[in-house]
Formats: C-alpha cells, structure tokens, sequence
C-alpha cells in the first residue's frame, strides 16, 4: 500500500520547479497538437509510432527535463487520446451519437512533472530530484520518510503560490497487516448534505452548501435558456447560438460538480487510511427516485438530482486502490429509528428528538450511526456522542492522510 507526503519546494528552487512545469507543458501541448492533426486527417497511429515520433521531436529541444519525466509528460496525453477512443467505441455500440466526445485538444502551459523512481534518490535526509545530465537538481532537505519514494509528481498550489512536490512511498507489509483487523465506517448519502459517516466514536459530516448552490444555479440558468430556445426557430443561427451556451454552460458546471465531490470522497479515504478504517458501509438508496412521491415539486426535483450514484461509485473506485472494502445495507427508517431506545420519530427538520428517551442529535447522524448498528451489531452509548465535525468544500482541500510535518 502507498502513503502520499506533500513536501513544499525551496525558495531557490522555485524558479527552477517553474521552468520544468513549463517544459512539460511544451512536451504535453506538442503531443496533443500532433494526435490532433492525425485525427483530423483519419489516421489511428500506434503507440510504438507516436513515442518514436515524439522522442525525435523532444530530441531536437534542449530541455533540461530528466528522460523519464520527458517520457510522462507525452504519455499523458496518450492515455487520454487512447481513453476518449475507447469512450467513442462503447457509444458506438450503443448506438448512441458520439459527436460530444472530443479528443484532447488542450495545450497547458504548465503542466505536473513526474519524476519516477530512476530520477530521485535519498541521501541521508536530502530527497533528490534529478533532472538532465549536468543540469540543476531539486534539493529538499530534513526529510525524514525513512524509505525512498518510488514516485513523485510537482505541482504548483495556487492557494500558496508556490510549487509543491507529491512524494509517493510504500508503507511497510508489516503496517498493513496491522491495518486488516481495522474499523468500519457507515456513510449515510444524503440530499442536503452529500455525506455524513460515523466510525464507532466520531460523526463526520461532509457540508453540501456549496454543491447545492451549483446545482441551484444550474437550474436557474438552465430555465432561462430553455425559455429563450423555445422562442426560436428550430435551426435559426440564434437557436444554434443558444444551444452551444447550453452546452458550454453544463459542461462548466459538470467539472465544478465533480470537482466537489471528488475532493469530498478523496478526504474521505484519507480519513479512513490514516485511522485505520478497511470497510466502508453506505446505505442501499436504490429505487428511490421510484418509491418517492411526486406530489411536492421542490422535493421531487431535489430527489431526482441527487448525486447519490455518482459519489458511491466515486467512493468504491478510491477504496479499491486503497484497498478498503465497500458493502452496502438496506437504510430503511434508518432516519427515524432511535440508536437508544429503538423507538420511531419523525425527525423536525435537521434535528432528531426522540419522544420516549428524550435523546437528541444531527438527523443525518443518527442515519450513520443505524446504518453502523446495522452492519456491525454492536449496541452504541450515542449519549456520549460529540457535536458532528464538519467538513467544507474549498478550493485546495486536502486529503487528511496526506500530511506533511516538514515546514
């Protein structure tokens, strides 16, 4: 299993961390703009092909990039260019229209610089990150990770301004046989906030504020476009013009969706990692949409947009590379069931009272911590409990277990 530390770049190195990330931003532009040309002319070249003809290209420049880094920069756009194919193939074969599937087609001015384990050493407590023969390394200094990395990627932070290095080590066999006896964690999938888990001892909520805003914007804008588009006529150079907002207006904000939910679920296996968590279990909500009524419209609406599949299927692809085991098990009153007495109440609000012990606490929570009941049997003293720890979305949200002491 892999551990990720994120050591921050020298002053005296920041210049030269810049010139590299641009270097790799050349390398990555000229790749797309080469696979670009060849789509465009209908040729599918090989890989064997394209490595050639980019090792001659780069061959001709005088970066100061190590080879392996060079190397990465061009397979990066391979991997999407060989991706997006097997995408317009699947939709092929369901007969679906493939004219929305593009081929990467963006140049990046900068772009990350990997280095893989050939170009860093580990000197004492000196990381290294070699580049060209005779060229400047990156020097980081009091390091104490104990093992040397077999990957790192540099990355600059736009909420520090500065360039930042993702060092990847290997965590020792006998610390993960450690982790196999470890805890669970119940997640309750919700519509006003997207998660809120419980780990036997903590409640940890995931705020849905800003999710929800987007999803609210979207549907106002999406209103004013649809009103405007029916006013047209069908074809018309200004129906056209406002399909391709519609277009361009949903993909925005489809990116700023994922974006939040991806930084959600990846703090939540970091949570997990770092604690020693190895099975994950969310509520079965299948069928909802099907079994809610439709009377309320707001409701209806909020039902039908919740994101419940997305963030599962989210969570299991980052527990698998994490090695965490997901389950589910049905959630039905799991809101309404009280973890004390067992007695059913109807929750007020965000708020859960019960009527028979008098035990009060966050809705969401007490969802958690039944769903936790249910899988684990245990019989919980949720008088104890402290308030829920929340979580907010920022820009730069950092995953838990990836924590660096260094200054």
């Amino acid at each position: 299993m892999n551990k990720t530390y994120i050591l921050p770049i020298p002053g005296e190195y920041q210049d030269l961390a810049k010139e590299l990330s641009k270097q790799s931003g050349k390398i990555y532009s000229k790749a797309v703009s080469f696979l670009k040309k060849m789509n465009k002319k209908g040729l599918r070249i090989k890989q064997k092909t394209f490595y050639k003809y980019m090792e001659w290209w780069i061959h001709q420049k005088d970066f100061i990039l190590h080879s392996q880094s060079k190397q990465a920069a061009y397979q990066q756009a391979w991997v999407n260019y060989t991706a997006t194919l097997r995408k317009i193939k699947k939709t092929r074969k369901k007969n679906k229209n493939t004219s929305k599937i593009r081929l990467p087609y963006r140049n990046k001015k900068y772009n990350k610089v990997c280095f893989k384990e050939s170009a860093i050493k580990l000197e004492g407590n000196s990381l290294i990150f070699s580049n060209m023969k005779g060229a400047e390394k990156i020097v980081i200094d009091d390091v104490k990770l104990g093992i040397k990395p077999k990957y790192a990627e540099l990355l600059y932070h736009a909420d520090k301004g500065k360039y930042y290095v993702h060092v990847v080590v290997e965590i020792a066999k006998e610390q993960e046989e450690k982790k196999k006896g470890g805890k669970t964690i119940a997640i309750d999938l919700g519509v006003i906030h997207p998660m809120v888990c419980f780990d036997g001892e903590n409640v940890l909520l995931y705020n849905g504020g800003v999710l929800n805003s987007i999803l609210r914007y979207r549907n106002k804008k999406l209103s004013e476009l649809q009103s405007k588009i029916s006013g047209c006529q069908k074809g018309s150079k200004r129906w056209k013009k406002l399909q391709r907002a519609k277009i361009k207006l949903l993909r925005r904000l489809r990116n700023q969706v994922r974006d939040v939910l991806g930084k959600y679920t990846s703090h939540l296996i970091g949570y997990c990692v770092e604690n020693g968590i190895t099975t994950i279990v969310m509520g079965d909500v299948k069928g909802i949409r099907h079994s809610k009524k439709k009377s309320n419209k707001v409701a209806s609406q909020k039902v039908n947009q919740w994101l419940f599949r997305k963030i599962s299927k989210m969570i299991e692809q980052k527990a698998e590379f994490a090695g965490i085991k997901v389950v589910y098990v049905k959630e039905n009153m799991t809101s309404q069931t009280c973890p004390v007495c067992g007695s059913k109440n109807k929750p007020q609000d965000r708020n859960y009272e019960c009527k028979s012990c008098g035990f009060k606490y966050h809705r969401d929570g007490v969802g958690a911590i039944n769903i936790y009941g249910k899988y684990t049997g245990e019989s919980l003293v949720v008088g104890r409990l402290a308030c829920p720890v929340g979580v907010r979305y920022k820009a730069h949200l950092r995953c838990p277990a990836v924590w660096n002491t260094h200054p």
